[in-house]
């Protein structure tokens, strides 16, 4: 290991540098679960359903299609709920849509 400070080699059992004194940092690798998408206990992902709540809004198209294969693919509740939320806001987006276009 090396000091961060002065970059004295120094002894993997070190707290401070013996050349310089500066406190050494130890840097602990990331647990794996740190590291990737979030989990729910049944092991489930929520990237979908966030995705499908995001697109809703933005392209409603995609927001729609997101939340039926959401619905199809999730078990947990909550995860279910915010895909047909997102089916819902598309819904609503294309309808606000079209009927501010006709009124022009």
């Amino acid at each position: 290991m090396f000091c961060s400070k002065c970059g004295n080699e120094v002894n993997d059992e070190a707290v401070v540098c013996p050349r310089c004194g500066c406190m050494i940092r130890r840097i602990e690798p990331m647990p794996q679960s740190a590291t990737s998408a979030p989990t729910l206990e049944s092991g489930e992902t929520s990237g979908l359903a966030t995705g499908a709540l995001v697109c809703s809004f933005l392209i409603p198209i995609v927001g729609l299609i997101l939340g039926i294969v959401g619905t199809v693919k999730y078990t947990t509740p909550s995860l279910k709920n915010r895909c047909i939320t997102a089916i819902i806001l598309s819904i609503v987006v294309w309808i606000v849509t079209i009927f501010l276009i006709l009124l022009q």
